[in-house]
């Protein structure tokens, strides 16, 4: 199995690999379940947090794995929040193959101070969309604008931009910041695969989340990539469904508001 269209609504649980402790995600286990009682189409995370958790997974066979090969740190301090630009492949693609998974993503990060680190990762991007494909698994790329040398990370400009870059590096899948509905209808439409929208900070109304997730996918997204936004929920399962009813019933947001 290979991630599509069909896998509309994916949570991200990744999280833990760059940063440590989330709040809301510091038992993985029960974060794990409270997600897959929701009945997810797929679910991101360490190619460590799928072995660990393998069979529970097991349990959810249509719920479609995908495998983070890559670690952003920006501190040598556990837990701390600065300024380093750290990001390497920590995980390969036959790991997250000999784990289940039926995709791999890493991030592409832009706007960072050392170009070095850029052209490092530029390097593994490529690399392990080249090696996923020949593994039959699908090559998630998230270019992400990130680095201190830009101040929006949700540019439309340079969203645009940096969707073509991940492209051109090996993409089958993208993950992206959501740009609006204007410019992204206009990346979906340039793009030869499908584009999913990432989530970001938790915090907003249940009612703006299905909202900008509707218009996502009025503009043409496959789906969403959402991490805080569910697992931060009170009612993490309840979020999913209702993500699910828009994403992949075109339900009305009111309707979909009743299962929270």
């Amino acid at each position: 199995m290979t991630l599509d269209t069909t896998d509309g609504v994916i949570v991200a649980l990744d999280h833990g690999l760059h940063w440590g402790v989330f709040e809301g995600f510091a038992d993985i286990e029960s974060t794990l379940r409270s997600v897959l009682a929701g009945e997810p189409d797929g679910v991101l995370a360490s190619v460590s947090i799928l072995r660990q958790y393998g069979d529970l997974l097991a349990e959810y066979p249509g719920v479609t794995q995908v495998g983070t090969l890559d670690l952003l740190y920006d501190s040598t301090v556990p837990g701390e929040r600065a300024d380093d630009e750290i990001h390497v492949q920590a995980f390969d693609v036959e790991a997250a193959k000999r784990v289940g998974a039926d995709a791999v993503k890493v991030c592409v990060v832009y706007g960072r101070e050392d170009p070095a680190v850029l052209a490092n990762n530029a390097t593994f991007a490529a690399d392990v969309a080249e090696t996923a494909r020949h593994h039959g698994l699908s090559p998630v790329l998230e270019p992400v604008l990130w680095g201190d040398r830009i101040e929006n990370d949700t540019d439309p400009e340079l969203i645009e931009h940096a969707a073509r870059l991940a492209v051109e590096l090996g993409a089958d899948v993208l993950k992206l910041y959501n740009p609006g509905p204007a410019k992204l209808s206009e990346i979906v439409d340039h793009a030869p695969c499908p584009v999913y929208v990432a989530g970001g900070p938790g915090g907003e109304s249940d009612r703006s989340v299905l909202e900008t997730t509707a218009g996502a996918v009025e503009a043409g997204a496959s789906g969403v990539i959402y991490g805080r936004k569910v697992w931060q929920h009170d009612d993490p399962a309840g979020m999913v469904e209702a993500l699910d009813a828009v994403v992949n019933d075109g339900a009305a947001v009111v309707d979909a508001l009743e299962y929270l």
